[in-house]
């Protein structure tokens, strides 16, 4: 039963679990993505790039997990670059406004979801090098450590 008061909370909350428009970050569908991690390729399906702290930047690469029908997403966090952020957020949402842009990684995060949406085990998430970039209407990037194999990724704006 539900109570006259709770009726705005139910408003707050999302309708459902990847809402399409997202606050304070682009959220983009890409007709070509893909996931290089442990030495598979993987596809991903959707892009999101958001701003992460004052300087950063943080592109997530996010596909379905064909064997257990939950997901998987390899982040990378960014400085933002000499050029500034690519990324240009208003009321109406966010979008990439420069089409070069190149920044210096700082850490990157892979983690698997099961098909509820709950985590499975802790994110792998290391230190870095390595960077991303926008060349044209590509979005890149690429990661390099002695003791962890090389994660890129890859997704078409």
């Amino acid at each position: 039963m539900i109570h006259l008061w709770m009726a705005p909370l139910l408003l707050a909350v999302p309708a459902t679990a990847n809402p399409t428009w997202a606050f304070g970050r682009l959220e983009h569908r890409p007709e070509h993505c893909r996931i290089f991690v442990g030495g598979r390729s993987l596809a991903c399906k959707r892009l999101q790039i958001s701003s992460n702290g004052s300087r950063g930047l943080r592109l997530r690469f996010i596909g379905d997990d064909q064997e257990t029908g939950g997901t998987y997403q390899l982040s990378f966090v960014s400085l933002d670059g000499d050029q500034g952020s690519p990324l240009s957020c208003d009321n109406s949402g966010c979008r990439v406004d420069s089409r070069r842009w190149s920044a210096t990684l700082l850490s990157t995060s892979w983690v698997r979801f099961d098909a509820g949406g709950l985590p499975k085990g802790l994110p792998a998430t290391r230190m870095t090098k390595g960077r991303c970039w926008i060349d044209a209407d590509t979005v890149s990037c690429e990661s390099h450590s002695r003791n962890v194999a090389k994660m890129s990724a890859q997704a078409q704006l």
